[in-house]
């Protein structure tokens, strides 16, 4: 099996913007001049182009019919020209709460390299221990541009936006293009979707590169070289939120052996090589985690406390009554498939559900005031999941016979 074209310069892409962030962060450091910076990404960019071409994509899957690619054609721009005009009623000029108080925020000192280390210095609300890759893109930009136009932060988060929809239905639409049409038009009218992965916040770019691992990983048994996207991704989840290193954590486990055999273990430690050193170098300057600091109640305690699990058990079912429907009917139908066909759920299904309990377990542990904890993040840390799920989800279901748009 082998990965198409599109599919493989969408990754290059995130990896690229990966790289941007990063090696901005060590200019800072280093204090290079934005032209050299610059010089870096493009050769960056054209030489990992070429690898890509070289050792990703081997050839051109053909699709069934010309009537399978005209459909496949009019349903990706219908649901590309639906998202666009939903986005245009719900974007801000600013973004929304955490993007101007945290990553737009850090950006502008970011563009500066005179101030940059005084973002460390920031009020504990406007986090200065969150990893750069949001602000780090943003300010890369902003300085080399000349400028702190808002359209820069916007056309970002607008790319990730469209970009999830789109990876989920080009992954799909030769297994079954009905059910990656659907998948495309859901998620392209689902307004809590779309209003919280524009608002320039770190969930949807989590959720994208967190998704791209999953799907990369079907490949990695036929391609090495796939270890390396692999590597390079889940280091990129750990760049971009905290709660990237425990999701990224919990899919080297789920496959550890996959990634391991064979010699791909030296593919993957290539590839996360890069993102692990800034991050490192980063926490090390960063001030300590507000989760982390002052507690005064002994974890055991928080541990077996059943009110507190009552309380993130209740705001569970809210959201997903309330904010995941398409996920939690997609769920339910998953199992009945899964019982219908006498199957255990893939180890894919494991690793989502395995990640929700550790979502689960951070609050439980959390130090914040809980009931505060969960009302601001639970729905945008679910986000993070949520498309994985669905292409999980579609994924099972593409397995199933139907006669229209088969051939």
């Amino acid at each position: 099996m082998k990965m198409q074209r599109g599919i493989s310069q969408i990754i290059w892409l995130l990896m690229l913007l990966g790289f941007i962030s990063i090696s901005y962060f060590f200019s800072l450091l280093l204090h290079l001049p934005a032209l050299v910076t610059s010089i870096l990404i493009i050769v960056y960019g054209f030489f990992s182009y070429k690898w890509t071409l070289k050792n990703i994509v081997t050839e051109t899957i053909q699709t069934r019919s010309a009537k399978h690619t005209i459909f496949s054609y009019i349903i990706l721009l219908a649901g590309i020209i639906i998202i666009t005009n939903r986005l245009y009623y719900f974007e801000h000029k600013y973004g929304d709460w955490d993007a101007w108080l945290i990553w737009n925020y850090h950006a502008k000192y970011l563009a500066h390299p005179e101030y940059w280390k005084q973002l460390f210095t920031l009020n504990k609300i406007s986090h200065p221990d969150y990893p750069l890759f949001i602000p780090g893109n943003i300010g890369f930009f902003w300085r080399l541009l000349g400028t702190d136009s808002q359209l820069i932060p916007f056309a970002l988060s607008f790319f990730i936006t469209l970009i999830i929809p789109v990876i989920i239905f080009l992954s799909l639409k030769q297994k079954n293009l009905l059910i990656a049409g659907v998948v495309l038009i859901l998620l392209g009218t689902d307004d809590f979707y779309l209003i919280h992965a524009i608002a320039q916040y770190a969930d949807a770019p989590l959720a994208l590169f967190f998704l791209t691992a999953i799907i990369s990983v079907n490949y990695l048994k036929t391609n090495k070289y796939i270890a390396v996207i692999l590597g390079a991704l889940l280091g990129c989840c750990i760049w971009i939120k905290n709660e990237g290193a425990m999701l990224s954590l919990l899919f080297c486990l789920f496959y550890i052996k996959d990634i391991l055999v064979n010699g791909r273990w030296k593919y993957f430690l290539a590839g996360i090589a890069f993102p692990l050193l800034a991050i490192l170098l980063f926490k090390t300057m960063a001030p300590v985690n507000n989760l982390l600091e002052n507690r005064t109640v002994p974890l055991v305690d928080y541990f077996t406390d059943s009110s507190r699990y009552k309380l993130i058990a209740s705001y569970l079912v809210y959201n997903l009554n309330n904010n995941f429907m398409v996920t939690k009917y997609g769920l339910i139908v998953y199992v009945i498939f899964c019982i219908v066909n006498r199957q255990f759920p893939g180890k894919d299904m494991w690793l989502l559900l395995s990640c929700v309990a550790g979502c689960f377990f951070v609050y439980v542990l959390s130090n914040q005031g809980l009931e505060w904890h969960l009302q601001t993040s639970m729905d945008r840390v679910l986000l993070q999941l949520m498309p994985s799920f669905v292409y999980v989800i579609a994924t099972k279901l593409s397995t199933l016979k139907i006669p229209f748009l088969s051939k």
